[in-house]
């Protein structure tokens, strides 16, 4: 898992005026609010330079009034519709536009209300006009809350959205449905106009998941919240959170406190490393969740444990000194499946992690225990489930895992395209439940050429086509279709050492592969997905997003 040392060109990487990190006063929620409160950017920060452009937060207030429709009516545009990624189930182009102003109010059911303060807020931050919530049943944009009675097969997150020359109404059976479907209105949006017509959708998969690995790594909370606001834009749902490995330890667990203080002072490189606080955790969930995502976090073991025996050298029982792990490749070094210490840390970390995060995941990672036998690593693959699961939180491991036996509500990912893996389809078979995110088509570290500046190209190199080019059932043949709970787009960090790398890296491939977890399979065309894919490029430009400007994909053509 070397870096590539090819002495190439590096290729165009395009990296907007504002991209490294939110200003610092708008780190904190209580600052959030009032900034969307005040709609005042200079208040908020805004402007900088070298900073990011803030994500408003979903339940922020905004201020103002009511609208107009446009007249005359324009004739239907169907491409104006065909900008939105993911790519929804059906699409139909009305005469005429809807046109926003500052006089736009917005009213949402009772229950909505932090989804439509957000949809002003998001408003304001792409056109600069101030919408108000709180309109009464004559206002323009209307938010639907429908728990029953509505269309069934679009279930808890599909949306529908109907926009007309002087209305917007956007219905779903749950809060997370509206907020997909502002996230597909953000797209449809045109400096202040929205093509008329209804879109109606729903996800393919109930699992649409990202990785951010800040073990190899450290990244901020502020950073790490960037980074979920951008993956919702794409209706991802999902945020695993790789917290340990062998260069950094990343979160407090009570007890342990060399964890932090020994294990979490260091990282690739050996630069100072970091560490998150249980307030800090509580903090990225929370604003996680308020995105219609749920973190997942993980703890990697029995191997990749470098800073763990680090800080901790009896829970190795090799008699070895273990120093930090500085450098690209793993250290190798695994936990003594023997030792009733081991299994009170695993315990405690555990406990510690569900403590911290509210859902229902917990990953206990499983991957390259290059360092035990399969006696040993089965053993301890048991064990460790069965105190995930002893925590109220379902057990997922990397896909190595299945040669365990699992408990009936384990999950396994698979990643490792490169070495067949029978286990993983008898598990399949038994009933476990499979995550895809195999390393040749979805992992965001990889690069996308020869000669990128960052990334790897163990799997080989994975252009946008390639990360769009597969579907999560046939990806491992043999699977059937029922097993598969859904995708994940993975980014380790072993060369990533900022916000800027990380989106670098995952744009434009994340929303490729959230395309694939949401979109049905017979929507699935690159021609027309690389269009869809241009007319996101203007709106990462204004939201700050850095990103690589692919040949494949014909930039230029689209507007914001």
């Amino acid at each position: 898992m070397a870096c590539g040392d090819e002495e190439q060109e590096p290729p165009l990487v395009h990296y907007p005026r504002q991209v490294t990190g939110r200003p610092h006063t708008l780190r904190t929620a209580a600052t959030l609010s009032t900034c969307a409160a005040l709609l005042t950017l200079s208040a908020c920060g805004g402007g900088s330079s070298g900073s990011k452009a803030a994500a408003p937060p979903p339940g922020s207030a905004v201020s103002s009034s009511s609208s107009a429709p446009s007249a005359p009516l324009s004739p239907p545009d169907p491409a104006a519709l065909e900008r939105v990624v993911p790519e929804p189930m059906s699409l139909s182009a009305a005469a005429g536009t809807f046109t926003l102003t500052s006089a736009t109010t917005i009213h949402a059911s009772a229950g909505a209300e932090p989804v439509a303060a957000g949809l002003a807020a998001y408003l304001h931050q792409q056109t600069g006009l101030s919408p108000q919530t709180g309109g009464g049943a004559d206002a323009a944009i209307q938010l639907v809350l429908q728990p029953s009675g509505g269309d069934p097969t679009l279930g808890t997150e599909g949306y529908t959205l109907v926009i007309a020359p002087g209305s917007v109404k956007l219905t779903a059976a749950s809060d997370a449905g509206l907020f997909h479907g502002v996230q597909t209105l953000r797209q449809l949006l045109v400096g202040d106009k929205i093509q008329d017509g209804t879109v109606t959708d729903h996800p393919r998969f109930a699992y649409r998941g990202v990785m951010l690995d800040v073990a190899r790594h450290f990244f901020s909370v502020a950073d790490v919240k960037a980074y979920i606001d951008a993956a919702a834009l794409y209706k991802v749902n999902e945020f695993h959170l790789h917290l340990s490995d062998d260069q950094g330890w990343r979160f407090v667990v009570p007890g342990w406190p060399k964890l932090t203080s020994v294990g979490g002072s260091t990282q690739v490189g050996g630069g100072p490393g970091g560490f998150y606080s249980p307030a800090d955790l509580k903090e990225i969930a929370d604003y996680a969740a308020s995105r219609y995502m749920t973190v997942i976090p993980e703890i990697d073991m029995p191997g990749h444990v470098g800073a763990a025996v680090y800080a901790y050298p009896s829970l190795a029982c090799d008699g070895r000194h273990h120093g930090p792990v500085t450098t690209v490749s793993p250290g190798f070094d695994a936990l003594c499946t023997t030792g009733e210490s081991t299994y009170r840390f695993v315990d405690s970390a555990t406990k510690a992690a569900a403590d911290a995060t509210p859902g229902p995941y917990l990953h206990m990672g499983g991957d390259e225990a290059q360092a035990l036998n399969l006696t040993q690593y089965n053993g301890f693959v048991q064990k460790a489930q069965s105190l995930v699961a002893g925590h109220g939180r379902t057990p997922i491991a990397w896909a190595e895992a299945g040669t365990a036996p699992l408990l009936p509500q384990t999950v396994l990912e698979y990643w490792n395209t490169a070495q067949p893996q029978q286990y993983v389809l008898q598990a399949a078979d038994k009933g476990t439940k499979l995550i895809m995110a195999p390393g040749n088509h979805a992992y965001l570290d990889q690069q996308p050429v020869a000669g990128f500046p960052i990334g790897l190209h163990w799997a080989g190199y994975v252009p946008v086509s390639k990360a769009y080019d597969w579907d999560p059932v046939t990806v491992l043949p043999g699977v059937a279709p029922s097993a598969v709970l859904g995708v994940e787009a993975p980014l380790w960090a072993e060369t990533v050492k900022s916000l800027k790398d990380a989106e670098t890296l995952a744009y434009p491939r994340l929303p490729a592969v959230a395309e694939i977890g949401w979109s049905a399979p017979n929507t699935h065309d690159w021609q027309k997905f690389s269009t869809r894919l241009a007319a996101q490029g203007p709106l990462w430009d204004k939201l700050g997003i850095a990103y690589y400007k692919s040949p494949e994909v014909p930039w230029g053509q689209g507007q914001q």
